[in-house]
């Protein structure tokens, strides 16, 4: 029998119960990148963290081409779906957000906020896999990250 969403801070009697302050963390897939996420609750308000790590952002010397086509994709994305969520971070590309949700956090609403997020970023995703091989989409070992089209030859 399937979990109610909407029990989750209920108790046997259908009653709510207090909002605590609190953090909860926890991890998910989607699209063979891992997601993981931070549900902050605390003084009444509720607050959702979550990022995904796509993988390296190359180098100018391994691919100019790649390079220059994956931050092109990162500025149109944060240019349409409005904020700043693809960014490169230490080198790596990272698809994050920080939301507020409505108390109390609900299986329902952390997970329509989630949707919400990643179904606009999904097209960008599909681009950067033109360039780079999903961070967890198994791959022989040694096995570049960046596609074989975009790397460059050696003479």
């Amino acid at each position: 029998m399937p979990i109610d969403p909407e029990s989750v801070l209920r108790d046997g009697g259908g009653n709510a119960l207090p909002l605590n302050d609190g953090t909860t963390q926890f991890e998910f897939g989607y699209r063979d990148i891992r997601f993981v996420g931070r549900l902050e609750v605390g003084g009444g308000t509720v607050s959702l963290r979550v990022v995904g790590d796509l993988g390296p952002m190359p180098f100018s010397a391994e691919s100019m081409p790649a390079r220059s086509g994956l931050t092109r994709i990162c500025a149109v994305a944060n240019e349409e779906l409005g904020g700043t969520h693809l960014r490169v971070v230490q080198g790596r590309i990272l698809l994050g957000t920080e939301t507020p949700l409505d108390p109390p956090p609900t299986a329902t609403g952390l997970l329509t906020t989630l949707a919400r997020f990643l179904l606009p970023a999904r097209p960008y995703l599909d681009l950067i896999a033109v360039y780079l091989r999903p961070p967890l989409t198994p791959a022989p070992p040694g096995e570049p990250v960046l596609q074989p089209t975009w790397r460059r030859r050696r003479r």
